[in-house]
């Protein structure tokens, strides 16, 4: 129940971030070298961003071993 937690939270998060490229012109602008790094950029942080949820929400659980 962990793991679903942590993976609606991170998908609210890339949903939000998602429409904030969207908003501010990524679709039209990606070709343009300075949008790109910018883009990117903002992707990369992200996804560390959901790696860090991921990890607080869900913890330590998804990794234990069943006995």
């Amino acid at each position: 129940m962990a793991s679903f937690k942590a993976l609606v939270v991170m998908a609210i998060w890339t949903g939000i971030v998602a429409y904030g490229l969207y908003s501010v012109g990524a679709l039209e602008n990606f070709r343009s070298p300075l949008w790109a790094l910018g883009i990117g950029t903002g992707l990369l942080v992200t996804h560390m961003v959901n790696m860090a949820i991921y990890f607080k929400v869900a913890g330590e659980k998804p990794f234990e071993w069943l006995n």
